[in-house]
């Protein structure tokens, strides 16, 4: 192949947890001054009574947290006992101030008012990639170079690859659901002293390339 082939986007998502240096043991402060004062941060956001909930019967602690709906559920921001998570759906990069200014005032209200310290971010983008035209396997190829002939078949559909290295890891698979379509999973690991900005340009650099290395091109 040459050239670049257009791809669509039919689902993808963007993950940001904070990870506390230690679990926040204090269930009530969870379900009261926190929750508040989450809360009392996403008001600029129009969130609401009816935007918040929490898991009723958690069966370990592990389960214990407050749910925030913003952007029309679009974006949702959890609070648990060992790390705060925002996961935006279809996100887009035109809307990248949005998103960390979301995520600034959440995670910042939850270290102020749970007392504890962020010892680790962990960041990732998940999409399921369909090109417009030509065969999936086609666009790994080329980045794996297949020589026995097991794995250079006519019958071969796709090929996939998982790059991991000290703080980041790249993984491109076949879509479980999508035909025809390729998932791509690119994650960061950041210390509690990057901010949110630096987090999502490196992430969006890595769409760049990896998505440059497939040939393949997204609006």
């Amino acid at each position: 192949m040459s050239g670049t082939t257009h791809a669509d986007i039919p689902l993808s998502f963007l993950e940001h947890r904070a990870v506390y240096s230690e679990p926040m043991l204090q269930v009530q402060r969870l379900y009261s001054d926190v929750s508040q004062a989450v809360f009392q941060a996403f008001r600029d956001w129009n969130v609401a009574l009816e935007n918040v909930s929490y898991k009723q019967t958690p069966v370990n602690l592990a389960e214990v947290s407050v749910a925030f709906a913003l952007l029309g559920g679009r974006l949702g921001f959890t609070v648990g006992l060992a790390s705060a998570s925002l996961l935006v759906k279809d996100p887009s990069w035109s809307e990248a101030d949005l998103v960390t200014s979301i995520a600034k005032a959440g995670i910042g209200a939850v270290v102020q008012s749970g007392a504890v310290t962020v010892a680790q971010q962990r960041s990732t983008i998940a999409m399921h990639v369909k090109p417009v035209s030509g065969q999936i396997k086609e666009f790994v190829a080329g980045l794996i170079r297949p020589n026995e002939p097991a794995l250079t078949a006519e019958d071969v559909r796709a090929y996939g690859f998982s790059m991991y290295r000290q703080d980041s890891s790249w993984v491109v698979d076949t879509s479980a659901s999508y035909p025809d379509a390729l998932f791509v999973r690119i994650e960061r690991v950041s210390g509690p002293n990057v901010s949110f900005e630096q987090i999502a340009s490196t992430l969006r650099q890595d769409e760049s390339t990896l998505l440059g290395l497939l040939r393949l091109d997204v609006d």
